[in-house]
């Protein structure tokens, strides 16, 4: 297989760290190859270096990634205190809602979902349906940091093939920047069903300097998703949290 021409050993690097996700948190070197679209001893070099400096481990033929991946990225400042702080109105909007509340980061292709906090009522179901990090323009979460955070991204974003998961998805670019307008008009997004069949959800964005770094998203089953009800709370977190998150940023 023909590897893309100029990649440093750092760019590999990347692509492999990249190909992992809650479904596949175990690859083999085939997998990896297939997914990077690297050469198998490529890869397997590459790979050896990364379970040497503990960004991988290796069990028999497969590889998982590796416990210093955990550790850096809790020493990450923006990351760690925003979860540090986010942590009381997760569990606010929880109680208040009596839904499943998460809080999102934009990652460089995909929303990672870092913080989940379940309700009592069932709602967590939703969560727990879906992996660690998603598409940007499929759930509310993604359609908050698209339309409010780094214009760099959403450029990305609308360019590209919007794939479909549920049948409610948009996968129109020229729909999903009406929509993305709609969330800067009223800010806050809203998801029916375009991510998870049978689950909606309502996200806002967290600020820093006045772009979108988190959101705050409440989500559960369609029934229930009350826009009017769960909207005012939800955006109102979302400004308090950009609020604690500026004062200890100054």
């Amino acid at each position: 297989m023909a590897e893309p021409d100029g990649d440093s050993l750092l760019r590999k690097v990347r692509m492999i760290l990249g190909v992992f996700d809650t479904g596949a948190p175990v690859l083999g070197l085939s997998e990896l190859a297939r997914r990077t679209g690297l050469a198998k001893t490529t890869v397997h070099r590459v790979a050896t270096e990364m379970v040497d400096v503990g960004l991988l481990n290796r069990h028999g033929r497969r590889y998982e990634l590796g416990s210093l991946l955990f550790e850096l990225g809790q020493r990450v400042p923006r990351t760690r205190d925003l979860r540090l702080l986010a942590a009381r109105y997760l569990e606010d909007l929880a109680l208040t809602t009596r839904e499943t509340v998460v809080l999102a980061f934009p990652g460089d292709l995909d929303v990672l979902f870092l913080e989940k906090y379940f309700s009592q009522r069932g709602g967590g179901v939703a969560v727990t349906r879906v992996e660690g990090r998603v598409p940007f323009h499929c759930g509310a979460s993604g359609k908050a940091l698209l339309a409010f955070g780094d214009p760099a991204i959403r450029g990305r974003v609308l360019a590209a093939p919007l794939r479909r998961r549920t049948q409610w998805t948009i996968t129109e670019p020229a729909r999903l920047a009406a929509e993305l307008e709609q969330v800067r008009r009223q800010g806050y997004a809203v998801d029916r069903q375009e991510l998870v069949a049978g689950y909606g959800a309502v996200g806002a964005p967290v600020f820093s300097a006045g772009i979108a770094v988190a959101a705050l998203t409440v989500t559960g089953p369609i029934d229930r998703l009350d826009v009017q009800r769960l909207a005012p709370v939800v955006t109102a977190a979302g400004r308090a949290l950009t609020r604690d998150f500026e004062s200890v940023n100054d």
